[in-house]
Order: structure tokens, then sequence, then C-alpha cells
């Protein structure tokens, strides 16, 4: 099947339902109704999906606030509940993400992400020990491309705090994070439960069905050519090269686990206890462990702190890991897939800040800068593209 054609097509039976949405303003009652947006719930609704296993539970009223707009639309939902829904204990404080705009459909639809965020949820999350939010419901509309992922508030229950990723993270929060991945990895170190799930390859041949993602990743070296080392400088093809055959690697020659996909610094928090965790899992997928162990360190340490911390952080991963049932490698061995495994967290950023105007707005241009200078640096710091000969 020709990938473009059957998005081509997609494209058009998503925007065809969204007209009629605007036209019908369908609001969600029944369990298995997928809301168009964090507002069209109704009490209906979500008595359905939060009370569904308590007799006589019911959900009185709701209220909405916080809303944002990315590559999902996401806003807070405090619920209020009848006397045996409160003796219950069921959860108040609910965070809702949901697509909305065209641009969420095509973009996670046509990447065959729209229901990544609630399988983790649903199937992995209650498998595992680690800093997370809960997940309570989540479910999407194969033909329009309706989504929703319904979980806990961690503002308003862990008194989480999001990092903003422009600013340098300190050295106990990047271990915490670290080792928070390695007991992820470890509980899903070969499961076969994850054969359900996409290995970053298809992920990959996914994200060129739907766009042109090695040009749009030409374009942003371009635009970040500032904070890029001169070694890296008009590179782009040696570059993409790298990302190709990183991806190979995580795919088919590290042993599979879980792995979060998309773990850049942004995507993490911290509780009020000083726990570090990470959010928005729609891109769980499938490969070795290094994907996701380097995206997250290279992402989130300012140069200097990472030519510091880098060798100390992989032994306490390494260290978490096989304390969490998975098969650590030696240390010289780690370090080798550690040099090759930047390369997607590259393509990831440069291709944000290098977006065509049809694309949506997914980052600030000073978040794609900050994010791209450590990366790069890293990748020439390591010789990233040495060590995967190309």
């Amino acid at each position: 099947m020709n990938h473009k054609l059957w998005l081509l097509g997609r494209s058009v039976t998503v925007g065809a339902h969204m007209a009629g949405e605007a036209v019908t303003r369908p609001k969600a009652r029944a369990l298995h109704d997928v809301p168009v947006s964090g507002e069209s719930v109704t009490p209906d609704w979500l008595t359905a999906v939060l009370c569904r296993d308590v007799p006589g539970a019911r959900v009185l009223s709701f209220e909405n606030s916080n809303g944002s707009r990315g590559t999902s639309t996401r806003v807070a939902i405090r619920v209020e509940y009848n006397d045996a829904g409160i003796e219950a204990g069921l959860p108040r404080e609910l965070f809702a993400k949901t697509t909305t705009a065209f641009s969420q459909r095509i973009l996670l639809g046509g990447g065959k992400m729209i229901d990544g965020e609630t399988r983790f949820f649903k199937d992995f999350r209650p498998r595992v020990e680690m800093e997370a939010p809960i997940g309570y419901w989540g479910a999407s509309d194969a033909a329009s491309w309706r989504s929703i992922a319904l979980m806990e508030d961690i503002a308003a229950t862990r008194g989480a705090v999001f990092s903003e990723p422009t600013a340098p993270i300190g050295r106990e929060q990047i271990e915490d994070l670290v080792r928070n991945l390695a007991r992820l990895h470890g509980t899903f170190w070969e499961n076969p439960a994850i054969e359900v799930l996409n290995t970053p390859a298809y992920m990959l041949d996914a994200y060129l069905a739907a766009i042109d993602m090695r040009k749009r990743c030409e374009v942003g070296l371009v635009r970040a050519q500032e904070v890029v080392p001169e070694t890296l400088h008009g590179q782009a093809n040696r570059l993409w090269a790298g990302v190709e055959r990183a991806i190979t690697i995580a795919t088919e020659d590290i042993p599979p686990t879980l792995l979060h996909g998309d773990p850049h610094i942004g995507q993490t928090y911290r509780t009020r206890e000083g726990r570090m965790g990470y959010v928005d899992w729609q891109v769980v997928m499938r490969g070795g462990w290094a994907h996701d162990f380097a995206y997250t360190v290279n992402s989130g340490c300012e140069p200097d702190d990472r030519r510091a911390w880098d060798r100390d952080l992989l032994r306490a991963y390494l260290a978490e890991l096989a304390a969490a049932g998975g098969a650590a490698p030696a240390f010289d061995d780690a370090w080798l897939l550690y040099r090759q495994q930047s390369m997607f967290a590259y393509a990831a950023w440069a291709f944000t800040i290098g977006r065509a105007a049809y694309q949506p707005r997914m980052q600030s241009n000073e978040t794609c800068l900050t994010l791209l200078k450590r990366i790069t640096t890293a990748i020439d710091d390591h010789d990233s593209l040495g060590a995967l000969g190309v």
C-alpha cells in the first residue's frame, strides 16, 4: 500500500468528520463514545468511564481549567461525585488529552500513534514501579481519529512542577530520571507483551510517509546553525545517514524493551517529594534501551554538565537496570550504544524547528535551539557519526 496515498484519503475522511462535528457538536454520554474535546464530555460519560466498577456511584458535575494545545489538546477536569463515588475514593483531579485539531489527528493518526498513550496506561503502567501518572481511561475512533486519554492530574495530586526545557537540570534530578527509565526497561526487558508495539524503524517509516522529515531536518540544521558545532555544519546528508543507522540498531541489534520513545527533558516533572517522572506516553514503542537513555541525557544536560556526568549516569542506569530484571550490558558496550543513539533526538528537534508551513508549531524556537545545542554538541563530543560508521 502506498502510505502517502492512504494518508491523503484518510485526510479527506478525517476532514469530513470534523466538518460534521462542527455542525452537530456531539456530546459524549455513553461508555464507548469518544469525546471531541475535554469540554465536550458530560457527567453521564464521566460516570460511565470512572464509576463503571462502583455500583451506585455517579459523577454529579465537573469543571475544566488549564487548557493548552500542542500535539494534543489538554485540559484539567475536576470531578464531583455522589456519596458512593466519594466513599469509593474515585479520582477527582483528572487531565484529558484529546485530538481536537485536524493537524493533531493527521500527525498522531497518520503516524500510528493515536492509541499509544491509551495502550501504555491500560496495559503497561499498572505493571511497573516508576514515577509516571496513573491512567483511568482511553479510547480512539478509527474513522475520525478522535481520541482521548484520561489520566491523573499530577499537578494537583502530586504537586508536580513540569520541567522547563531551557533551564539547566541538577545532577540528582537527571540521575533520578535515568533510574526511572531503567526500572521501566528492566520490567519489560524482552517481555512478550511488548510485541504489539511499533518499533523505532516502523515509526520512522510512518513519519517519512506523512512528511518529508529528511528535508525538514536539513532545513532545521540551517535554522539552528548558530548553536550547532561547526564540524556538523552542512552535514545534513551524513547526519540523516546516522539517523537511519541508529534507528536500525535500536530496532534490530539491541534486546527489545518498552521505550517511552520521546523522553526529552520537556516531558518530565518533579513532584513535591522531589521525585522525577515522565509524561506524554503517546509514542511508546518497542526497541533498544539506549534510544531512551541517550535522548534523556543529551536533551536534558547542558554540555559541560553532560561531559562531567554522563559516564556516572550510565553506570547508575546499568545498575538499576540489572536490579529491575534487565540484562545489563558491559559498560564499554553500553557506552558505544549511548554514543550511537543520539541521532533520533537530533532528527526530532531539527524536524521541529525545520517545520514547513503546514506543520503544527509544536515547540518554541528557543526550546528547539536549546535542545539542539545540547544534542548536537553531544553528537560532536562523542563522534556519534564515526561510532555509527557513516
